[in-house]
Parts: structure tokens; C-alpha cells; sequence
């Protein structure tokens, strides 16, 4: 997982891991949990929960960017859980990258089912490396900006 506040280079780095998972010839899936979210909700929606969920089993390498941007109902967590649980005891090669502004004990906030989610939690963190990040934002850097003054018109 990478956490640190915005603009310190999160997604960057999820996005060159997973790059290099495809170099690597890993099947790499990259979403961010807002999607995630509502793709969850589509498929409880339609009854397609199971097709949804086997999806994001299925590649090497999932990264969820942005966890603690949008909060998922009770069935949503539960299908968090599920996905969690599946790629836990999913043979072969197998990696989730998250991405947060948010520390891991903050992420209860956005999911509400709390066993589930402890569950989750769990298996993420099981033998998992956490980078986390500080600094300032690299985002305006190279911002210019300009004074500009108006005068009325006089002429009528």
C-alpha cells in the first residue's frame, strides 16, 4: 500500500508497479475505489455479483487507487471482502496494491461492515508492505500565474 497525502506521488508509483507487472507478463487490472464502488453496486444491481467478483480475482496484479474517497454500503463491503478473500487464497501470482490519503485504521470510515471489513484489513496487511509517504505535493510546481487590472470603458 502507499499512503501520504495528495500529490506525493501514490498512483505514480501503484501505476509503475503495475507497469512493470506487465513487463513482467502479469495480467495487471487498475481501478480506482470510486469505480470499484459503483461496478459493485451495478452487479448486486443485476444479480452479476459473482462474474464482477471473479474478475478482479483473475489478474496478478490489482491496484485500487484512492481508498477512503467514496464509502461503500454494507453489500459493497461485503463484496470488498469477498474479492479480498479470494485473491488471499488465490494460488499462483498474486499482489493488490492500494492506494490512500488515509491510514489503513481510518478505512472503517468507508465501509460499513465492520467484521468484513476486519477480515479484509487482515488479509491485506498479511505479510504486506506499507510505503508510507510525506512531503508536498508535486502537483503546481510549475504554476504561473498573472496580475491582470481591468479598466472601466468610457465609452458610451
Amino acid at each position: 500500500a502507499f499512503i501520504g497525502p495528495q500529490g506525493v506521488g501514490k498512483t505514480h508509483l501503484a501505476m509503475a508497479y503495475g507497469r512493470e507487472c506487465c513487463l513482467q507478463g502479469y495480467k495487471t487490472y487498475f481501478l480506482k475505489a470510486t469505480e470499484l464502488n459503483q461496478r459493485f453496486s451495478e452487479a448486486i444491481k443485476y444479480g452479476r455479483e459473482g462474474s464482477v467478483v471473479n474478475g478482479l480475482v483473475k489478474p496478478s496484479c490489482l491496484i485500487i487507487d484512492e481508498i477512503g474517497r467514496c464509502v461503500f454500503n454494507k453489500e459493497n463491503t461485503r463484496l470488498f471482502f469477498d474479492m479480498v478473500d479470494r485473491r488471499y487464497s488465490k494460488e499462483g501470482p498474486n499482489s493488490m496494491v492500494f492506494t490512500s490519503n488515509l491510514m489503513p485504521d481510518k478505512w472503517c470510515e468507508f465501509f460499513n461492515e465492520d467484521e468484513s471489513l476486519k477480515c479484509a484489513l487482515d488479509r491485506i496487511f498479511d505479510d504486506a508492505v506499507v510505503y508510507m509517504i510525506q512531503g508536498e505535493s508535486y502537483r503546481g510546481k510549475n504554476l504561473e500565474t498573472y496580475s491582470i487590472a481591468t479598466t472601466a470603458n468610457r465609452n458610451k
